[in-house]
């Protein structure tokens, strides 16, 4: 990582909501400034459940307007306010396919940095267990539709590459567990 101290000359915001929206003018160099439009998004989390018998994926189908198109995602959510990364995992994890698990991290990336604040804890969830019932009852409004996957490893990886998995969150993901369970075959 390559920290470079930049000087915030001004900063406005233009919009709140759940995310906001503001505009930073800062000079990148003695002799440059620069005004960039800047969303400000809390932190998330994003899960790779491994089921215990066949060691897929699970993986969701959600409608995302953003892109137009139901996407093949891993299950993802943004992190409450007092909430840390690993119980967030398990709400999420727990809300969008109904199991629990035992977390280890294995990524912390930012989304979109040109111009977000997100960023993004990925976890692989092994020891899966089938709660009861889904907690549909936290699900967001666009969270109604979502479906339950369960992909082999090595066709999750051939969708990444063949771009039928176009979430960048799902592909990073996807493709950093294998490289990992390469080398620690008990994933």
């Amino acid at each position: 990582m390559i920290k470079k101290l930049v000087k915030t000359l001004k900063s406005r915001k233009v919009y709140s909501g759940d995310i906001s929206v503001r505009i930073d003018k800062f000079k990148l160099t003695p002799t440059q400034t620069i005004e960039k439009e800047i969303v400000e998004h809390p932190p998330s989390v994003g899960i790779i459940p491994i089921t215990n018998h066949d060691h897929n994926i699970l993986l969701v189908t959600q409608y995302r307007h953003g892109a137009g198109q139901t996407m093949l995602e891993i299950p993802a959510g943004t992190i409450k306010k007092h909430e840390s990364p690993d119980k967030a995992a398990l709400r999420e994890m727990a809300e969008e396919t109904g199991y629990t698990g035992t977390l280890s991290l294995i990524l912390h990336l930012y989304l979109a940095p040109g111009y977000d604040t997100e960023s993004m804890y990925i976890f692989v969830a092994t020891n899966l267990k089938k709660l009861n019932k889904t907690l549909k009852m936290d699900l967001d409004d666009d969270e109604y539709n979502i479906k339950v996957k369960s992909v082999d490893l090595t066709d999750a990886v051939n969708k990444c590459l063949q771009g039928e998995i176009e979430d960048c969150k799902t592909v990073a993901s996807i493709l950093t567990y294998s490289k990992l369970r390469h080398r620690n075959k008990n994933w």
